[in-house]
């Protein structure tokens, strides 16, 4: 029984070093990409990078291109697999006071049905919330944007930065060909203010 255990958990293990490798492989790729960028923009497009020196500059790109999910996701497993232990346990001494005024009977004994039920979700429970809780710290600690980061370096303010947003490749297919094209929101603006000037 407990062999099962074990196996779930070096799976686990393995899941979370492979995430951890996902997220270094990454971040030492997008430190070269990022010393490469800095150099091509220095002598193509220095005002981009006026007030920023190479360190300053790698660390920004790093900080905003890395895939920082992998590396929260490899501790939420591994925060599981730690907290796992303690858990079962919890919810084995907690069974007892569920069943006390049920009636006695053998199918509320360990290893039933509604024993596994109760396991289950219990544990379902547990790894749902932590996850929940490293994705919360993901959203929250998320690091600047690239582009308002180097419009920040610049000195520009942040209200007035466009940050250019590619368009998905899911969004091409969106509005098939033979739907009536839409008023532009230029145009809308325009027309409004030629109506008002009139």
């Amino acid at each position: 029984m407990f062999t099962n255990f074990y196996l779930a958990g070096l799976g686990a293990l393995i899941a979370a070093l492979l995430l951890m490798l996902r997220w270094y492989l990454a971040r030492r790729q997008l430190r070269v990409e990022a010393a490469e960028e800095y150099e091509a923009r220095r002598e193509r497009k220095p005002g981009t990078v006026t007030h920023m020196d190479g360190p300053d500059f790698i660390k920004m790109y790093v900080g905003a291109h890395e895939p920082r999910w992998a590396l929260y996701g490899a501790a939420a497993v591994l925060a599981n697999i730690m907290l796992s232990p303690v858990m079962v346990v919890l919810l084995m001494s907690l069974w007892p006071v569920l069943v006390l005024g049920l009636e006695n009977g053998p199918w509320y004994d360990v290893g039933y049905y509604p024993w596994m039920f109760f396991m289950f979700f219990g544990m379902s429970a547990l790894w749902a919330l932590v996850g929940a809780g490293f994705a919360r710290l993901h959203h929250q600690r998320a690091p600047e944007n690239y582009h308002a980061g180097l419009a920040r370096a610049r000195g520009e303010p942040l209200d007035q930065v466009e940050i250019p947003r590619q368009r998905p490749k899911w969004a091409k297919r969106a509005r098939p060909s033979w739907a009536p094209k839409l008023p532009r929101k230029d145009s809308a603006i325009s027309s409004e203010s030629s109506q008002n000037e009139s």
